[in-house]
């Protein structure tokens, strides 16, 4: 699937997106009840997620990416109009971090110090290189996060149809939210590990949604090249422009 397509999808083909990689992320505060599947109320929720984010045109975004055996740290922004995105990338056991400006075709690449990415990015001696969502867990996380974004609701009775479930309520950093894991990939005949707290059968659902009771998307999950899931948080608050490099 092109980068374009990757886009142009719902919640469904981010699901058949991530079949080429191999493994819900457990991480929350309480669970509440059994997985089931989605009541008509719940795939309308989810059936809005992008397009509420579209409507919010930016958002702040930590992600923690598995990628050999080590943990990646991004922080920084996503615009879902523009399909663009700032960061700066925390490698663990290396000197420098990296900033990082990318949109659905290519990433720009430049060391840098700083703990978050400067409002105005360095004028010179930035790299760039083809973004690879299935040879790279990171690429791929760069892309599903502008993938978040679209300009028009989804299809909630497909999301149904697709085996999207209702995984649990919990309180996420002090907010209500319910988790649903996607839809199961079209036509997957793969069988990733099992995810903490799915039901049984679900474990060909390789998303996973935190959503408030207004449509917000507080966290998402997906499993990347490796079996591994990495996860993107959106914190609260406004986000700034994606700034433009030479």
């Amino acid at each position: 699937m092109r980068r374009r397509d990757l886009l142009a999808t719902g919640a469904a083909g981010l699901a058949l997106v991530l079949t080429a990689c191999d493994g819900g992320d457990g991480r929350g505060e309480r669970a509440e009840r059994a997985p089931r599947p989605l009541t008509a109320s719940e795939a309308e929720l989810l059936s809005t997620v992008r397009f509420l984010n579209y409507q919010r045109v930016r958002g702040r975004i930590r992600a923690a990416v598995p990628a050999a055996g080590r943990t990646v740290q991004l922080t920084g922004r996503v615009d879902w109009n523009t399909h663009t995105g700032y960061a700066r990338v925390l490698v663990p056991g290396q000197r420098q971090n990296v900033l990082v400006r990318w949109d659905v075709r290519t990433a720009w690449l430049h060391p840098t110090a700083n703990v978050q990415p400067p409002a105005k990015p360095p004028r010179s001696d930035w790299q760039h290189r083809p973004l690879d969502p299935h040879a790279s867990p990171i690429d791929a996380v760069l892309l599903l996060a502008l993938s978040l974004g679209t300009d028009r609701p989804e299809n909630a009775q497909l999301l149904r149809q697709g085996g999207a479930i209702r995984l649990r309520s919990e309180r996420l950093n002090g907010i209500p939210v319910t988790v649903i894991a996607g839809p199961k990939p079209p036509d997957s005949g793969h069988t990733a590990p099992p995810a903490p707290g799915t039901a049984t059968g679900s474990d060909e659902r390789r998303t996973r949604y935190w959503i408030d009771a207004d449509g917000r998307l507080h966290r998402f999950a997906a499993l990347v090249t490796g079996g591994k899931w990495a996860t993107l948080d959106f914190p609260q608050g406004d986000a700034e422009p994606i700034p433009t490099i030479r």
